[in-house]
């Protein structure tokens, strides 16, 4: 079978050598643009919605988008990744013409089963409401509830479909329809709506714009696969010897695509899961306005892990076509070098986060200020988190999807149960503790077995320089904190300082820490 990669690019460059890395490199980069803005649209909305609805109404709201989210995601069963692994692959073996059928077995289940669980939600609205409040803020999260429950089955296949995209090595419908397209008009949205008064308007405000991400990723998508498949076409027709396998049966295809996602399914709602269910516990136990002052304070630590990430999203369809064609030993290389580059983005974020949280809150407005405590605490675990590099995402493109589920099952329990036991003597900040410990569980075992089962691990040389060029940018804010305290003098002073640190530590290493080759893959 030939080894050629059929992707979004022209023909020409389709038979092109690469060993991943280039593609992941301009994957990131162009992630990384879309998730500033991501991180900056993000961060607006929580300021509207803290300051315009207080602790208690942003609270609610946060609880009403956890609810909506986990279910979502239970009912897009796995298919965002499946279609990323099954897409790459097909393209990767020259299936490219089952591509269509595949996408009819994927998304027709989650269409279902979505419409279902939003069915669901509307009518056991007033329940769940009562069950996730303590003793306030009941009305609003049952309001908010209805309001969303339309919204989970657009959401849901609308984050498949997002999936189908990446499956093509390209990160470009993602950033501009998500991180840059439907992130960019949450925070005005919000705003008019909270102005105009009323859950039932920011509810709506927040949700509509999924559906016009569905409608663009849709249309997208289809024009990824039409030159897919006329690159096949114009290899065969040149006289290119071009293996291609027969087709699937569908009753074949269906029992591949869903033996991986449905492990995947539950192992995605149960890492979910674990982001949200501190706040659905706190406001279970402690109210909405614990609620809010935590999940406003995790806002800027994600921040960092949003730059994590776009390594991560780019990292997934490049290691699944190098592991097609290489199995591990082509791995390693390309799991340090997504690793180093994902440290290189998130630690300085966390750091700054970490140091300058007392400052960073009264953004928020009034009675946020026990945040810090949150930020200092959960801070630690997404550093020794991110520090496995994107490890739960090569195991999955490993193929290993039920020890991702076994592993994410682990993840949940521990934290649930820690939250049980923190949040009554210690509220939110036994909230940020359990959510530390089962980061720390998350990501150390897969590390683990990766290590051992396959020999791939993060720890290169680049990696361990970006460790410690990541501490001097530490070192260098907390000495601007130490000088001129939380302030915005102090912030500006930190940024400076570690910025001047990071930049010459990149300019002194030996490979520039990947940079130039990023830099060179981007411009390619």
């Amino acid at each position: 079978m030939s080894s050629a990669t059929v992707t979004d690019v022209a023909p020409s460059d389709a038979t092109t050598p690469d060993d991943g890395s280039g593609s992941m490199a301009r994957g990131s980069a162009i992630n990384l643009g879309g998730s500033l803005v991501f991180g900056v649209t993000g961060f607006l909305l929580i300021v509207v919605v803290t300051r315009k609805l207080g602790k208690d109404g942003a609270g609610a709201l946060f609880e009403a988008i956890a609810v909506f989210s986990i279910i979502s995601r239970s009912a897009m069963a796995g298919t965002d990744v499946g279609l990323v692994r099954f897409t790459s692959r097909f393209l990767a073996r020259n299936r490219t013409r089952e591509v269509g059928a595949l996408y009819r077995v994927a998304l027709v289940p989650v269409a279902v089963v979505s419409s279902l669980a939003g069915l669901a939600v509307f009518l056991l609205a007033d329940p769940l409401g009562g069950l996730l409040t303590a003793g306030h803020g009941h009305d609003t999260l049952t309001e908010y509830l209805r309001v969303l429950a339309p919204f989970i089955p657009v959401a849901a296949v609308y984050q498949a479909v997002d999936g189908a995209t990446r499956g093509f090595g390209t990160m470009v419908p993602s950033v501009v329809v998500d991180r840059i397209g439907r992130s960019s008009t949450l925070p005005l949205l919000v705003l008019l709506a909270s102005a105009a008064g009323g859950a039932t308007l920011v509810g709506a405000a927040w949700a509509a714009p999924f559906a016009v991400a569905l409608v663009a990723t849709a249309l997208w998508t289809a024009t990824l696969l039409r030159r897919a498949e006329r690159a096949l076409t114009a290899r065969l027709e040149t006289g290119e010897e071009v293996d291609v396998p027969e087709r699937l049966e569908r009753r074949d295809l269906a029992r591949r695509f869903w033996s991986f996602a449905l492990p995947r399914s539950f192992a995605g709602v149960f890492a979910l899961t674990i982001t949200w269910v501190d706040s659905l516990l706190l406001g279970a136990m402690e109210g909405t306005d614990a609620v809010g002052v935590y999940s406003a304070a995790i806002r800027w630590l994600i921040v960092g892990n949003v730059a994590g990430n776009a390594v991560t999203l780019a990292f997934a369809p490049q290691i699944a076509r190098v592991m097609a064609r290489e199995g591990a030993g082509g791995a390693k290389p390309l799991f340090q070098e997504a690793s180093a580059l994902l440290l290189l983005l998130a630690w300085p974020a966390y750091a700054t986060a970490m140091v300058f949280a007392p400052f960073l809150l009264t953004a928020f407005g009034e009675g946020f200020d026990d945040g810090a405590a949150v930020i200092a605490i959960t801070g630690v675990g997404f550093l020794l988190a991110s520090a496995a590099g994107p490890i739960d995402m090569l195991l999955l493109m490993a193929g290993r999807s039920r020890q991702s589920l076994i592993n994410t099952a682990v993840a949940l329990v521990a934290n649930i149960g820690a939250n049980l036991l923190l949040i009554p003597p210690y509220g939110i900040r036994g909230a940020a503790l359990a959510w530390t410990f089962s980061l720390i569980v998350a990501n150390g075992l897969p590390l683990v077995q990766m290590w051992r089962g396959l020999g791939v691990h993060p720890f290169g040389a680049r990696t361990v320089r970006t460790m410690a060029l990541a501490a001097g940018v530490a070192v260098a804010l907390v000495g601007a904190r130490a000088l001129l305290g939380a302030s915005v003098g102090g912030l500006a002073l930190g940024l400076a300082l570690g910025g001047a640190v990071l930049l010459a530590g990149i300019l002194t290493s030996p490979d520039r820490l990947g940079i130039d080759h990023v830099l060179r893959r981007t411009a390619a």
